[in-house]
Parts: C-alpha cells; structure tokens; sequence
C-alpha cells in the first residue's frame, strides 16, 4: 500500500539514465591509468602489476567495483528520494497498486546480464591465471617450483636438470618397515622395529633433523633436485618466462600470496595445487629505476609513514659526502668522521628514521637511495600464533642467469614469450 506513484514516464527515465551511466564509469575504470600513489609512495588504489595476467585482473576487478558502486548509489539515491516522497503526512491517502511488470523484468534481466556477461569474462581471467594459456608461445617450456607452506615459512624447492621433481611430504609412520632414504637410523632399520614412543620420538626427530619436507630419498625423479636449504629461501624466478609453482603444505592451510603479481592460492595439506605467473621485469631493472640521489629529509619523512615502501641505501662514487660523516666505496658504508669511525649504515641495508637521523645530525643531506627489487610472498590465511611472521622473498632473475642457475650450463633454450629478451646460452 502506497501514495499515487509517480508518472512511468518519469520513473522510466530515471532507471534508463542509471543504466546508460554503467558502461561510462566501467570503462572509464577499466581503460583509465589511476594515479597509483599519494605523496611519499604510499598505495591508495591497486598496487603496481609485475605480471603479464595482472592487466585482465585488474580490468575485472575495476569493473566490478564501479558496476556495484554505481547500483550502490542510484538504489540510496532511490531509497532517499522515496522515503522523503512518500513519508507519513497527516491527511493523505494511500492507493493500492499491482506493480509494474515492464519496471520488474528491467531490474530482474539486467542484474542477470550483468553478471552473466561478468561470469563470462572471469573464466577466461580465471584459466589464465591459473595456467596461463595465453602467455605462452609454442613449445615453451614454463619454469618449474614447488613451494611448501610450514609454519611459519615458504620452503622452496626446483626441480634440477631433469625437470622432474620427486616425491615430498612423505613422513614415515610407527608402522613403516624401512626409513625414507633406506638407511638406519636411531639404531633401527625402520620405525617398526622400535616401541611405539621411541618410534614416535625417533620420526619427529628424523623429520626436524635430517627430512623435514618428508622427501623420499630413494626417488629417481627427485636426484637432481635443489632442495638441501630449501627452509625459508628466497624464491627466484625468471623474467618473460611463464612460471609454474606448485603448491603444498606441511601442516596446516596456508595461502601463497604475491600481491603485486595478483596470485593468490590456499596450499592444503595433503593436496597439490599449481598456479602460473609470467614477471614483465627483473629484480635489477626495477631497482634501476628508483636508484639515484635523494635529500634525507624527504626520505626521513617517507620512513616515519608506516605505509610507505620500503628504501635502501646505495653507496657508490657518486654519494654526496657529510659535514661530519663520509662514505667508504671500499667498504660499502657510511661511517663517523672521527678517530673511531664508526659505521653507521652499510650499502643496501634499509633506511630507517633511527639512522636516516644520524646522517642528517652529522650533515649528510643527500644519499644514493632505491627501492628493493623483490617481492614479499605473504601468508593470507591465519596459520597460528606466528602467523604474522611468515613472511618470504621473490627475486626476478634475468632467463640467461636463472637458467645457468637453476637448469644447467646444457638446459635446452627454450622459446621466449612474446616480448621476452631471448635466451642465449653456451653449451
């Protein structure tokens, strides 16, 4: 029951004007570059992309949002304007009404087209970001990781020259006749032939000590891989070269995430998960860009903001020299310029507002500055007491020295991806 609505063709006009103005916010967003800072570096919008399937994530999410933001205003908008035009007055008198079933099918078929058409688009984002089909020329070889989530740390594995990696997260049991790698341990051929605690006690041993990714030792496939220090290492990955991580866990859920790579995936305990990713740049081009000669009071106030990116420091031949402190090319440090001489920041430690001060109380006014080229690989999922602190590192290498490093002086070469530097290697 309500008052006299108003005139349809009023109404119509309204909801008509709604419509015509989604497709002008979506693609303003979609197509639009955003300023992708505030003063001081620090991110107001989507941080910056680093991979070749990022752009298309990028495009849907900002169509999403302004689809959902612009409904979003015209339905308060709406319900503002009705609950003022039709507020209780003294006096008046409701009609009844049937509806409007034109105005009906208009609000019920173009939610569903909406998201039919979003629905569409998001399985070819979804299938590329998973695999990375688009991203890849003919017969190219993709480069092969396996990451292992533990609390409270990225373990990393590659595969060596063979590209096969071996079997992991096999831990033996009480019952189990032989050890992993076939040898004895704890004085006993295999944890059977222990009493159930020592066999308990000799297993979470073995793990901590001498397997703690639970590898089978006596795998063909897995003989070549680099996985001795694997606990906590920095991932590297190479540059224009599609990158297939697969995915897994110790203990409990974790998440791989890598946020300026817009990948993200649970690794589950017990199950396999792989996702793909092609990087646009190396770890020293982009710290290229950002290495030259900043005043330390502009980096000073960029280190007291919590948000801001993280800045090191460069000392080279052309640091700017203090009043009462100096640099040392040979040593790679600013030191005091005193009988002691004491350092008080080494090239590519982090630039903090602790020793940023120093150097601008001892008359040091400008310094060689970059931001750091690698990435942090987060944990999105609450993993335990220090899930705060499972923090890891992505380095991009350049495909010549990733696959000297990781393949082989005699890898195959395989084709780049489109736009990717070519690959060239001695055999």
């Amino acid at each position: 029951m309500t008052q006299e609505p108003q005139p349809p063709r009023r109404r119509g006009a309204f909801i008509a004007a709604t419509l015509a103005a989604l497709p002008l916010f979506s693609a303003g967003a979609a197509h639009a570059s955003p300023l992708q800072s505030w003063p001081l570096g620090v991110s107001w919008w989507l941080p910056q992309d680093y991979s070749k399937h990022g752009p298309a994530i990028d495009s849907l999410f900002n169509w999403i949002f302004w689809i959902t933001m612009v409904t979003f205003v015209a339905v308060q908008v709406t319900l503002v304007v009705f609950l003022i035009k039709y507020r209780h007055r003294p006096g008046a008198k409701g009609v009844f009404i049937h509806g409007n079933t034109r105005l009906e099918m208009a609000w019920t078929l173009a939610p569903a087209v909406i998201l039919a058409l979003l629905a569409f688009f998001s399985k070819g984002v979804w299938t590329n970001y998973r695999y990375a089909q688009d991203f890849r020329g003919p017969g190219e070889k993709a480069a092969d990781v396996m990451v292992i989530g533990q609390q409270f740390k990225w373990n990393v594995v590659y595969p060596g020259k063979d590209g096969k990696f071996g079997r992991y997260l096999l831990f033996p049991k009480p019952t189990d006749w032989r050890w992993p790698d076939g040898k004895d341990h704890f004085g006993a051929k295999g944890p059977r032939f222990l009493k159930h605690g020592q066999a308990i006690d000799s297993i979470n041993k073995y793990i901590d000590q001498d397997n703690p990714l639970g590898k089978d030792l006596l795998d063909p496939d897995g003989k070549d891989d680099d996985w001795q220090g694997s606990l906590g290492r920095i991932l590297e990955v190479p540059a224009g070269r599609p990158v297939d991580v697969t995915l897994s866990s110790k203990d409990v859920i974790h998440s791989f995430t890598l946020v300026n790579y817009r990948v993200k995936l649970d690794t589950v305990p017990g199950m396999r998960g792989m996702i793909s990713f092609t990087p646009t740049e190396t770890t020293a081009e982009r710290e290229a860009k950002s290495k030259k000669i900043y005043p330390v009071d502009e980096l000073l106030a960029i280190a007291k903001n919590p948000k801001a990116p993280e800045w090191r420091v460069y000392v080279d031949d052309k640091t700017p020299s203090g009043e009462h402190a100096n640099f040392d090319t040979r040593a790679k440090e600013w030191r005091y310029v005193d009988a002691k001489k004491a350092t008080i920041i080494r090239t590519g430690r982090t630039l903090t507002p602790d020793n940023l001060q120093k150097l601008k109380d001892n008359g040091v006014t400008q310094i060689v500055a970059y931001n750091p080229g690698s990435w942090e690989i987060s944990c999105e999922e609450l993993c335990g007491q220090g899930h705060y602190t499972m923090r890891g590192e992505m380095v991009v290498l350049s495909p010549e020295e990733y696959a000297r490093k990781y393949e082989g002086a005699t890898a195959t070469p395989t084709p780049p991806a489109p736009g990717a530097p070519k690959v060239t290697m001695a055999h």
